[in-house]
């Protein structure tokens, strides 16, 4: 078929020498904006976290891959400068996370606001602490942050107190113990050795050497994990049953130090604990009887071994792998009458008489 050359005369196509290719038409694609859409959000969000985002949770909140949001980064480092053509947003590591912020000259004021009401919420989950030696130390952190900041974010958090408030179930009080509590501090930051005079409870009171090595907060209550030469073991002590901690001295005079194991993780003695009772190791299933209980669950985790089960017939089971089941007991009893202990025979049978206990005592 006839066609027509650039000078618009008529031909047959055939002018092209061998090996000479006609053009491709090329198919232009419809300009999307999605990614402008997800950097510009992302600097949004940038705003509202002044202490960085993390990369994982970035990429789950828009659903992109890694290495996509790693050109987002670049595009940041080399396009959003400042007047001194310095980058704007900055890649921080922390450990083995990598997490964007927006760079600490640009938004210092608001940075302290955020730290601030981040502290004071901390701070307000462990009030039970009031009176003690941490609670001073916390005071005095808390107006050296607010002296720091403009006077019109020190007007702002005026009502810091009503704003953020935490409520801690059933905390235990420790203002009678601020001398053990202060002790306990100096002996763990300067690696002294003590003597505890510690009342167990239901038992008598003993002395034990220990070296301290973590304070632990639980459930409102602080407990210290120590070696203890008398049981040659890491034992826990409530610090509430402390009786007395002082100082061993040498010939000298001066404190007893050890080393830091540094072999030595708190995890390794708490993991698969319910509570701080510890026994044997056992496996709990318990089955779940309406749907209130199993969103409960579903929502939070109660321990960390805990798996949540759907079954073929429609019903809930939760399996735990527990180190001692006297403090599970205490909770199950408190779940009742939606949770029930499928295994081990031993548990089951003690929630069975709590139970008819329970009854006998509330009976008209």
């Amino acid at each position: 078929m006839a066609g027509r050359d650039r000078g618009g005369r008529e031909g047959t196509g055939s002018r092209r020498g061998r090996g000479e290719r006609a053009p491709e038409k090329r198919s232009r694609r419809k300009p999307t904006y999605g990614a402008a859409v997800r950097l510009a959000a992302i600097l949004h969000g940038l705003h509202e976290r002044p202490f960085g985002w993390s990369f994982e949770s970035i990429q789950d909140t828009f659903g992109i891959a890694g290495r996509t949001l790693s050109r987002y980064a670049d595009v940041f480092a080399r396009k959003l400068l400042d007047s001194s053509g310095r980058p704007l947003v900055e890649v921080e590591r922390r450990g083995d996370k990598r997490f964007l912020r927006l760079a600490q000259r640009s938004t210092p004021t608001e940075a302290g606001a955020w730290a601030a009401v981040s502290f004071f919420f901390t701070w307000s989950m462990i009030r039970h602490l009031e009176g003690t030696v941490l609670d001073q130390g916390m005071d005095l952190l808390w107006d050296r942050m607010l002296k720091a900041l403009p006077v019109a974010q020190r007007t702002r958090l005026g009502d810091i107190d009503r704003k953020f408030f935490a409520l801690t179930l059933t905390p235990k009080d420790y203002r009678g113990h601020d001398a053990t509590i202060g002790t306990l501090v100096r002996a763990l930051v300067d690696q002294q050795r003590l003597e505890l005079d510690y009342a167990s409870l239901g038992g008598p009171a003993r002395l034990h050497e220990i070296e301290p090595y973590t304070l632990l907060g639980y459930r409102g209550g602080l407990y210290l994990l120590a070696r203890s030469r008398r049981r040659d073991g890491i034992l826990w002590f409530a610090v509430e049953r402390i009786r007395e901690a002082k100082p061993l001295l040498a010939a000298d005079g001066r404190p007893r130090l050890f080393p830091y194991p540094k072999s030595f993780r708190p995890e390794t003695y708490t993991a698969g604990l319910f509570g701080v009772v510890e026994g044997p190791e056992v496996e709990v299933e318990l089955l779940v009887h309406n749907d209130e209980t199993v969103a409960y669950l579903a929502q939070r985790t109660i321990h960390p071994s805990q798996r949540v089960v759907r079954r073929p017939d429609g019903r809930t089971t939760v399996t735990l792998r527990v180190r001692g089941t006297v403090e599970l007991a205490n909770w199950v009893m408190g779940s009742a009458p939606w949770i029930e202990v499928l295994r081990p025979a031993e548990l089951r049978d003690e929630i069975a008489n709590r139970a008819r206990a329970a009854m006998r005592l509330h009976r008209g």
